[in-house]
């Protein structure tokens, strides 16, 4: 499917095991992106998910408990390993931007800061997903609020939706002052992930 620019938005839903967003997008189908509640403070790493008919499936491990980091990042799209790296110690959004790597693909992921939208860019494609209106039915929450720009295709949809259940607040300059000095202690080179 190739259309220029729509919007879309996915329902909040909750399950004792896992909690995320669904809803339909456009001519794409139905989607589903969540991520799973750990049971104890001790697992140290946390997965969110995104399925649907007309999308490739989605995994993303990091570091948890609870909503996956962008630390020790592990990301399939589509049975594809995609490459995360990331610089946390840029003072701009543009220099804290995941760069996500798949094959010929490559995207930038940027926050517009804590409890705003994100925006993942390809070539022409825009997409940006965040937070929407409140709702109480059928779960108490925010909807997922989405809006695509561009020739976007399911994988376009893919990369940008599945970040919804990650943990991304070290992408915000105040996630990135908080997380400098775990990053400095730990010598990363790129103050983030590998």
């Amino acid at each position: 499917m190739d259309v220029s620019s729509f919007s879309f938005e996915l329902l909040p839903f909750a399950h004792p095991d896992r909690e995320g967003w669904t809803g339909q997008i456009g001519g794409y189908g139905i989607v589903t992106v969540h991520h799973e509640l750990t049971k104890s403070r001790k697992e140290r790493t946390g997965q969110a998910r995104l399925y649907g008919d007309g999308f490739p499936d989605g995994l993303f491990r990091g570091l948890g408990p609870g909503k996956p980091s962008l630390d020790e990042p592990y990301m399939f799209i589509g049975g594809e390993r995609v490459e995360v790296t990331y610089n946390a110690r840029g003072l701009r959004p543009r220099d804290r931007a995941l760069r996500l790597t798949q094959g010929e693909r490559g995207y930038t992921y940027t926050s517009l800061g804590f409890g705003k939208s994100a925006e993942l860019r390809r070539a022409d494609v825009r997409v940006s997903v965040g937070p929407g209106r409140r709702v109480e039915e059928p779960t108490s929450g925010f909807v997922c609020a989405g809006e695509v720009s561009g020739p976007a295709d399911a994988t376009d949809l893919a990369f940008a939706l599945l970040f919804e259940a990650v943990d991304t607040a070290s992408l915000t300059l105040g996630g990135a002052l908080v997380s400098a000095p775990l990053n400095f202690l730990q010598r990363r080179p790129d103050g983030g992930v590998v």
